[in-house]
């Protein structure tokens, strides 16, 4: 069952539930994607706070 969660609480290994949209309406990755360490700061850096996980 799919959440949504704040960054703070995501850890690598998670799994994209929906795809994460910036603020600006930009697409930065599709639902599915295993997120990395590397993927996680990128989500950050384009100012998203909350994603959806599996």
């Amino acid at each position: 069952m799919a959440k949504t969660v704040s960054l703070r609480e995501v850890f690598p290994g998670s799994v994209l539930a929906a795809k994460v949209i910036t603020p600006a309406g930009m697409v930065l990755l599709p639902a599915g994607v295993k997120l990395t360490r590397e993927l996680l700061e990128k989500i950050r850096k384009f100012g998203v706070h909350t994603i959806k996980v599996e």
